[in-house]
């Protein structure tokens, strides 16, 4: 029995390394590029993440600097993702690009690069999201934090908002907006990202085709005929044939009414479609002459 009951622990413990080895190694490269627009650097960050069989991976990068999440994006079938940021404060900034990995794909993370923005004394902000990625089940919801940094002693009201949001998805900021003051080292919202689960057939709505109200405006008219009709006999055939056909067009009209209520084809709410998404989180601030405003990508991916 002893021996039985080891050959049986020994089993499990390969199925196990079977299934860890199923996942695939992957290889993350990161390179930057930049270049300046109205007096700002403009930084442009793109991955790719490779399998060690070539082809390309799955899933969700997120841009970091010394461990610090800053934004995250979608990889696309080339197993690629791009990140641009024209927040970043002057000085040298060291970044890296880590790939969490997936069901068939173990993590990987890139070597650092680094990029010099230009020094500028304009009042400006930065802004960063963390986590950067979220990973989460139709139907549940997710939250991240925004975190927007004045520089060179901006003040003043920021707006902030969501776009790219894919079909079932909603965001919502608290507080919905955020005001830097000369003492504000940095103002944070939290970010809330709903997903909608599955709802099934929905149910039919379809109503009839308005016969109360053919029945309201003909009806009344048929009646007076008929009282007319007594004296005249012509009048009384007359109005004899336009009580049958009214009788028979609202026969008719039920029928239809009725036949489209239980015959209608019913729709399907799937809810959030299975992937990864990159959605735009950005902050904005107008002086009533000029507006300014900063995005950062953020990974979603629902499973």
């Amino acid at each position: 029995m002893a021996r039985t009951g080891m050959a049986l622990a020994l089993v499990a413990v390969a199925a196990l390394a079977a299934g860890a080895q199923a996942q695939i190694k992957t290889q993350t490269t990161l390179t930057a590029e930049t270049r300046e627009v109205s007096g700002r650097t403009v930084a442009t960050f793109t991955a790719t993440v490779l399998g060690e069989d070539g082809l390309p991976a799955k899933g969700a990068v997120t841009l970091v600097e010394r461990g610090r999440e800053l934004a995250g994006a979608a990889l696309n079938g080339e197993g690629k993702a791009v990140i641009e940021t024209d927040s970043m404060g002057a000085g040298d900034h060291a970044l890296g690009m880590v790939y969490s990995g997936d069901a068939q794909h173990l993590g990987s993370n890139s070597a650092s690069v680094t990029v010099h923005p230009m020094v500028t004394g304009t009042p400006d902000f930065g802004i960063a999201i963390a986590p950067a990625s979220l990973s989460l089940k139709a139907g549940t919801a997710g939250l991240s934090v925004l975190t927007v940094t004045p520089q060179n002693g901006f003040t003043g009201f920021l707006s902030l908002s969501c776009s790219g949001l894919p079909v079932g998805v909603a965001c919502t900021y608290t507080p919905a907006n955020l005001q830097a003051t000369a003492t504000t080292a940095s103002v944070v919202a939290d970010l809330s990202i709903q997903t909608t689960g599955p709802a099934g057939k929905n149910a039919r709505l379809e109503q009839g085709n308005g016969s109360p109200l053919v029945l309201a405006v003909l009806l009344p008219g048929i009646v007076g005929l008929g009282f007319v009709a007594r004296k005249h006999k012509l009048l009384r055939g007359m109005s004899l044939l336009a009580l049958v056909g009214v009788v028979g067009m609202l026969g008719t009209t039920a029928c239809a009414a009725r036949y489209n209520y239980f015959h209608h084809p019913p729709t399907y709410n799937g809810g959030t479609p299975l992937g990864s998404y990159t959605i735009t989180v950005t902050a904005q601030t107008s002086n009533g002459v000029t507006a300014t405003e900063h995005s950062v990508p953020l990974a979603l991916t629902v499973n």
